[in-house]
């Protein structure tokens, strides 16, 4: 019988490197055209391709919609953290209250796109 021997820790394999990689350059896309909305620099141009991809033009590569999403989901956790580490309150304290702040702006949108209906009573 031979003594299991300990694996020595790997470095993560070329394919979970290079799709971390695709994720952080989609956030960073992700990041410049919400700025962009809000007046910061020029709105990049992003395409959809035929095959469902999107074409990031300041990038120069195409992401798929997991990996966008993947990144926003990052770029969103990364600032939930910022704002628990800055106030001194739990991670909690502020996504319940970004969802509650959402939930009820789609209240709002959902009342404003309802036929207005006249009382005629």
């Amino acid at each position: 019988m031979s003594e299991s021997q300990p694996v020595p820790s790997q470095p993560a394999p070329s394919g979970r490197r290079s799709r971390r990689l695709t994720e952080l350059r989609a956030g960073m896309s992700v990041l410049g055209s919400a700025a962009a909305d809000l007046g910061v620099g020029s709105q990049p141009d992003v395409r959809v391709l035929p095959d469902g991809r999107l074409w990031l033009d300041e990038l120069e590569m195409a992401v798929s919609a997991a990996d966008v999403y993947q990144a926003a989901r990052g770029l969103v956790a990364a600032q939930l953290d910022a704002i628990a580490h800055v106030s001194g309150r739990p991670v909690e304290d502020h996504a319940l209250a970004w969802l509650v702040t959402l939930q009820t702006n789609e209240v709002m949108v959902a009342l404003e796109d309802e036929p207005a209906v006249d009382d005629a009573a």
